[in-house]
């Protein structure tokens, strides 16, 4: 078992108002797409309920977190600190709670994606977007791609994400374009 009741009671106890509503629900979505794909569902609540676990956390936190853990933020992350979020949550989840290599992974990934994700990398980016607390223009199309083609599913969002740092302004991080180039490359087509 990789988490037990006491862990995961011990997790969610770092997490309030939002953070915590957001992170149950992107257990719930994360468990509902791990069923309709035939992803390990233990391993994604896992790493659902782990993926946020920094994300209250300060710049000046993030980047001593960054240091402790022997993280190296690129030039992006620098600048949009909020993205490290994913990193040091990861390294939480391997330190402090024993996580395996993949929902380590999928943690570390869950806010830019990535090339050559694996379905677990997947379904916790999905899920995260889509969780049933998330109320943005846009987020509708997502939820019913998500039931239908996993992939689509993705390419959408990342294109919605992608427009949404054009039109504010934001540094993008090469990591979501190869995320969305390697889908494309996959086969990924808009739906």
């Amino acid at each position: 078992m990789l988490c037990d009741e006491m862990m995961r009671k011990e997790i969610l106890s770092r997490l309030t108002g939002y953070r915590l509503e957001h992170t149950l629900g992107c257990e719930r979505a994360a468990v509902k797409l791990a069923h309709r794909y035939g992803a390990d569902v233990e391993k994604c609540a896992f790493a659902a309920i782990l993926h946020d676990i920094t994300k209250r956390l300060s710049r000046e936190e993030q980047l001593c977190l960054c240091e402790k853990y022997g993280i190296i933020p690129c030039d992006v992350e620098i600048i949009e600190w909020k993205m490290l979020h994913g990193k040091t949550a990861a390294a939480v989840a391997q330190r402090e709670y024993q996580a395996p290599a993949d929902v380590v992974h999928a943690i570390a990934c869950h806010t830019t994606g990535c090339a050559d994700m694996s379905l677990l990398d997947k379904i916790i980016y999905l899920a995260d977007f889509i969780e049933d607390t998330r109320d943005f223009k846009g987020v509708e199309p997502a939820r019913a791609l998500a039931k239908q083609d996993i992939d689509k599913a993705l390419l959408y969002c990342f294109d919605f994400s992608l427009n949404d740092l054009l039109e504010r302004g934001k540094l993008i991080h090469k990591d979501t374009c190869e995320a969305r180039n390697w889908l494309i490359k996959q086969g990924a087509v808009r739906a």
